[in-house]
């Protein structure tokens, strides 16, 4: 306890004066003479004892008195900050957290609502002239800059619910590292949140000199069932494929859910529907299958029934199935080449779904490439510088290039291909005849190639193939093996793209590959594998980026533009373009859930799913007392926890500026006892 005037103490020698009033008794006693004193012996001893007590009793009221008056003048107090020194200016930013899960009730209110009042009580609370910052979820750039009272409340009263969700670290720091704040000016950041567990983080605060005070709004307690997260098995999608979507559903409620329905929609139709179970406190991933029917957009939509927290409620998902699948197959003018050629052109001939080109080595459109799902290079014996730096260029945005390579004496024409995809080069030939002995059954290349495995299947035998390192370094994952353990061919990643190497060429000496079962099934997932995988779902406030597929040459167009389906708003982004992919910032300008369509020159050419943060569905918070204890275990400078905001504020920050003054009690308690010593004088007998 300390005092605000010390030197009123002083006044505490007061004390003496009934101290002497009680040793020297100026009462004159009258003498009264009787016959028999024994029994008045007996009542003087008596009545002594009495006096004498009343008299020590009153004697202590009147000490107490004045102590408690003096304490009352010298105005006691308990601090509550560290560091009580204050500067003559005052710079006060508040905090208003305008997350979702502000929307909660308490037993004053919606909490936002009771942020906003809570924030101009603050504001009122100060004299006029201080200054004013304002921060919230939003963190618009208006609120930047300093306020004076009229503009704050305001800006105060816009305040709306976002989906954005900012840890409490970027709001401290932000402030912490403004520097157009003077040195002789204290710092005041108030927060008004409901301070869930998931974005309380001031072990992320830098150190700085502010002071800081923490207002938790306690929210009724709600159960809350949301969709947590969504995925799909294969990240690429083609016409007629089954797909399985994973959905994360999670219960943070105390009580159990039984045999609810989760239901998927594409395109505004009901696609699939299952039930699910969930136990208090803990999530489950329910599997939904569907085919895709048709090509185009697909716009997908997950969604469960829970209330009173309902943005958590969907889940939106788009992706693109392609019509056709464009092939390329490059052959040489060597007799193999054309052989080569020839199987692969029986197999794509009559395919509806999968279109073949050809061209020749010497008439190539390099300038095409990046059209084609699959290059096919078949049995070519060289390479132009020109067209390996486009093929490079081509895979890592994306195509798949399958290599049947030519087993000729000079195989550093093939080397310069494979070291430009960090693949293993060819160090030899083998000119043995040797059977396909290994088929890699538990890859997804094969997964569901063969009804059954058979223990011992006949498989073609080919003659000469190229013999390759094994470097480690390198991460090619082989499918097909031969009796000596050689590779026949294998599988690599490469940028977004994928190269897939056979060790022998594709010929009329290796007829036995193509005309057995194996050859339609593998030529096949080529094509099939080459799809692009696509993000099905972003995030609103994270995913700011958007790349357009890179496999098509969009030319934007001034009236280019992006499409809000669910409210029909448009907004026109920036865009930059790097090589073939064309990059979309929309920073800031997508703010709701919902499908998006990008539309270039009123043609839709792809979408976007973008679902609220479900950080804020994790409706865990930090009581009162586990946020003084977490400031107290980081030992964070002149951090306050403020008790009983109910109050009015103007009461709060006089306490908290000038600590919790106790001169209305000591008066209290000197009144007390005046009264104790006129009682004890009145009625004591």
């Amino acid at each position: 306890m300390k005092f605000l005037f010390p030197t009123f103490l002083f006044a505490l020698f007061a004390i003496a004066i009934p101290v002497i009033i009680h040793l020297f008794s100026f009462k004159r006693h009258k003498t009264v003479y009787f016959s028999n004193v024994e029994f008045l012996k007996d009542i003087k001893k008596e009545s002594k004892k009495q006096s004498r007590l009343k008299q020590l009793l009153i004697l202590a009221a009147r000490i107490l008195t004045i102590i408690f008056l003096v304490f009352a003048f010298a105005q006691p107090y308990i601090p509550t900050n560290s560091d009580t020194k204050k500067q003559a200016n005052q710079l006060v930013a508040v905090y208003v957290d305008n997350s979702f899960s502000m929307n909660a009730l308490s037993e004053q209110g919606q909490l936002l609502e009771v942020a906003r009042n809570k924030a101009l009580e603050i504001c009122l609370a100060y004299p006029a002239g201080t200054k004013f910052r304002l921060f919230t979820n939003d963190l618009k750039p208006i609120h930047q800059h300093e306020l004076n009272k009229e503009q704050f409340i305001q800006q105060v009263s816009e305040i709306q619910a976002t989906p954005t969700v900012v840890p409490l670290s970027i709001i401290y720091n932000r402030f912490a590292g403004q520097t157009d704040i003077g040195d002789n000016t204290d710092k005041n950041l108030y927060f008004i949140s409901d301070f869930q567990r998931a974005v309380t983080d001031p072990d992320n605060f830098e150190t700085a000199d502010i002071f800081s005070y923490y207002l938790p709004l306690v929210p009724n307690e709600v159960a809350n069932l949301y969709i947590d997260s969504c995925w799909v098995e294969v990240p690429a999608h083609r016409l007629g494929q089954e797909e399985t979507v994973y959905v994360s559903i999670k219960n943070s409620s105390n009580q159990d859910y039984q045999n609810l329905p989760i239901k998927m929609f594409l395109n505004d139709s009901l696609k699939s529907i299952t039930n699910f179970s969930v136990e208090a406190q803990k999530n489950i991933v329910a599997e939904l299958k569907y085919n895709n029917n048709s090509s185009g957009l697909q716009l997908g939509r997950l969604e469960i029934t829970d209330y009173p927290f309902t943005h958590d409620n969907n889940w939106y998902i788009s992706y693109k199935v392609d019509k056709n699948l464009k092939v390329l197959a490059i052959y040489g003018n060597s007799q193999s080449s054309k052989e080569g050629l020839k199987y692969i052109d029986a197999l794509f001939e009559n395919d509806d779904y999968v279109l073949l080109d050809e061209m020749n080595e010497q008439n190539l459109q390099v300038n095409r490439l990046s059209e084609y799902n699959t290059i096919f290079l078949v049995n070519l014996e060289n390479f132009s510088s020109g067209f390996l730096n486009e093929l490079e260029t081509v895979v890592k945005e994306g195509t798949s290039v399958v290599i049947f390579p030519e087993t000729g004496n000079n195989v550093s024409f093939l080397n310069n291909l494979l070291v430009r995809f960090d693949a293993n080069r060819a160090v030899g030939i083998d000119s043995t005849t040797q059977e396909i002995a290994g088929i890699e059954y538990d890859n997804d290349f094969y997964k569901n190639v063969f009804k059954k495995r058979e223990q011992n299947p006949i498989l073609p035998e080919i003659k000469n193939h190229l013999r390759f390192e094994t470097a480690t370094r390198s991460d090619e994952t082989k499918l097909l093996a031969f009796q000596n353990g050689d590779k026949a061919l294998s599988q690599l990643n490469f940028g977004d793209g994928k190269i897939w190497t056979f060790s022998f060429p594709l010929n009329t000496a290796n007829e036995a590959f193509a005309n057995d079962v194996l050859f339609v099934p593998t030529l096949y997932n080529f094509v099939l594998n080459s799809l692009p995988k696509q993000e099905i779902s972003f995030i609103v406030g994270k995913n700011i980026f958007y790349d357009l597929p890179g496999n098509i040459n969009y030319k934007l167009s001034a009236n280019f533009e992006i499409e809000n389906l669910k409210t029909g708003e448009k907004i026109v982004p920036n865009n930059t373009t790097a090589g073939r992919k064309t990059r979309l910032d929309f920073a800031g300008q997508i703010v709701s859930d919902g499908h998006y369509l990008i539309e270039n020159d009123g043609n839709v050419i792809a979408s976007m799913a973008f679902n609220y943060n479900r950080q804020e569905s994790d409706l865990r918070y930090f009581s009162e007392e586990e946020l003084k204890n977490r400031l107290e275990e980081l030992q964070l400078k002149n951090a306050i926890v403020v008790s009983g905001i109910e109050r009015n504020f103007s009461e709060v920050l006089d306490e908290l500026q000038n600590g919790k003054q106790l001169w209305k009690l000591m008066l209290m308690l000197a009144l007390f006892f005046i009264l104790c010593e006129v009682l004890i004088a009145r009625f004591w007998k």
